[in-house]
Parts: C-alpha cells; structure tokens; sequence
C-alpha cells in the first residue's frame, strides 16, 4: 500500500513537472517586426516570414509588421529598440557600427539571426528611347535628368548617393545641370516614370520585384551597367561585385554589371535567447515553403544563413542555438 502510494506521488510530481515544462515552453513570443515600405517586396518578405512564424510559434504568438523605409531605419528601430527583429542588408549592418555614412553614432546592440535570404542588385534604369547609355554621359555632356530614387533614409536613396559619386556626380550637380532629384515611394516613382515625368530611377532590385517587373511591361525599360571604376569605389561601403543576369526581368537581352547584396533578419541585443531560438527555428523550418513563394530567396542556404558575411554583425547567441542543436555550427 505505501509503495503504491509512492508510486502515485512520485508519478503526479512529474505530470506537474511536465506541465511546468509545457507551459514554459508554450511562452507566446510577441514581437514588433521592422519590414519595409508597403508594397515593396521587403513587406511581402515580412509578410510571408510572419506566417511561418505564427504556424510554429507558441500559441498566443503575435509578429507586427512595421512600414518602414527599409534597411537604414530598421537598423534605427532596433538599436532604439523599437522594433524587435528587422530585416537589414549586411552593409548597412556594418555601417552602423563603424559609425558610417547615414549613421552618427556607433550602434552595436544589433545582433543576426538568418543571413542570406535572397540576392540583391543595383538598379538603374532608362526608358527604352532614352538618349542616355551610361552616367558618364551625364557629367560630359550636362544633361539635365530627372532622377528618381527612393524616400530620404532608405538604402535606394543612399544607394543613389553613392552611385552618382562614384561616377563623379552628386545631387549638387545633377541639379546645376537643370536636373532634379526625386526622393518618393516605388509606387510614385512608377508613376512619374510611366508618365515621364522623371527620366531615370536609381536604387536596388531583386529577381521578380513587382515594381522592377512591371516597369519592364510598361512604359519599358533599359538597364544601365556600372563600369568597373564605379564598382571598385562601391566595393569599398561593403558591396560586393553582382552581375544581374540576363532575362531576370521581361525584355532584358543582357546581363548587368554592377555591385549586390543580400537581405539578412536581426534582433536587438536585448531579445531573450529562447525567443531569438525560437524565430530561428521557425525561420528556418520554413525556408522550403519561402523559397517556393519567392524566386529570389533559390539561392538562399542553410550554410549561408550564419555565414559572416551574409551578417556583417554578430550571430545572437539564441540563433546560434539553434545552428549547433542541427549541426551547422560548431
């Protein structure tokens, strides 16, 4: 009779100890998710990202996803603590914690959780009719071009920046020339082009970017190369030598030379390490079903996903959690 009484207390104590462990273990994670502008292929990433989250998440788990004007302000948003994941391009990670560029002071509370997820170009281009075959023919013959390019504090704006410089120009001069510089939403942009109110966009693209793609149907579009100068100033703000290959858009005979880039997911510092494993896991359990939604994420491994370079900040030490439970990281 004691033993039996024994035997039950003994089995109702791990029954409760199993019931602790579940429901810690069941903890909902509720975090802010910094995207990108509406539209823009960075909010469907978000979007997509939030729904293999949710189906492996604790019950009772929430993902909002922010509008932002993308890499440069997501890096903001989480060092401010703001935001709780964001998606960056590695660049901009490293930037942030030289201080560099759009950045004043060093921020270094940033932390990767999965690099690599798809492969980004630079994008510059012209209407079909367009007089203009290179940058160089801007500042030898001061043409006055309308430029369009994305809002203040985006990386399509800075990217535009640098691009011009590396070509010898600058917004000072575009304008001098009786140009202008257009700083708008993708949406507005395509607009103002289709119509030809402006003359040139400038920024970034991915294979099957509906704003790319479309403007490839309407009104048409040619794609400018970057010569190998430009390319070697940009390789030094951590781009990396790209070439976009031919038919990733409608009509685009050729491929285009120039510098790329990834899109990587971070945390701030201050996320627990339960949770950034927990993100992770989910992320990463997911990347077949993602990588079916999107041609641009093909390319994206499971090996590159903690790959320094696909980073360019340190790994958090829940991301990193999971990368040794599977066996990629020692």
């Amino acid at each position: 009779m004691i033993d039996a009484l024994k035997k039950h207390l003994a089995l109702a104590l791990l029954a409760t100890i199993g019931l602790c462990g579940s429901a810690l273990a069941a903890e909902p994670v509720k975090v802010k998710f910094a995207a990108g502008p509406t539209g823009t292929t960075w909010y469907a990433y978000a979007g997509a990202l939030r729904g293999e989250m949710l189906e492996r998440l604790p019950a009772g788990s929430s993902v909002d996803i922010q509008g932002t004007p993308m890499a440069i302000a997501n890096t903001q948003l989480l060092a401010a603590r703001r935001a709780d994941i964001g998606l960056i391009f590695p660049p901009v990670a490293a930037w942030a914690q030289q201080p560099f560029g759009p950045f004043k002071r060093k921020i270094d509370n940033v932390r990767g959780l999965v690099g690599g997820l798809d492969q980004y170009y630079q994008r510059i281009t012209v209407q079909n009719d367009s007089p203009i075959h290179s940058l160089a023919d801007i500042r030898e013959k001061k043409l006055a071009v309308r430029i369009g390019t994305g809002p203040q504090g985006s990386l399509n704006e800075y990217i535009a920046k640098l691009i011009l410089e590396a070509n010898g120009l600058s917004y000072e001069a575009i304008e001098s020339f009786g140009g202008s510089i257009s700083k708008s939403s993708l949406s507005i942009l395509q607009d103002q082009f289709g119509d030809r109110q402006i003359d040139m966009i400038i920024g970034i693209t991915t294979a099957g970017h509906p704003n790319t793609a479309q403007l490839s149907i309407t009104p048409g579009q040619r794609f400018l190369d970057l010569s190998d100068e430009a390319i070697a100033y940009l390789e030094k703000f951590g781009f990396v030598r790209a070439t976009m290959p031919a038919g990733m858009f409608e009509k685009q005979a050729e491929p285009v030379r120039g510098v790329g880039f990834v899109t990587s997911l971070y945390a701030n510092d201050q996320m627990p390490e339960d949770e950034a494993y927990a993100i992770t896991k989910a992320v990463m359990e997911g990347r077949a079903s993602l990588q079916r939604s999107f041609g641009s994420m093909k390319g994206w491994t499971a090996e590159g996903s903690f790959e320094p370079a696909n980073l360019a900040a340190p790994l958090h030490p829940g991301a990193a959690k999971y990368y040794r439970e599977v066996g990629l990281l020692e």
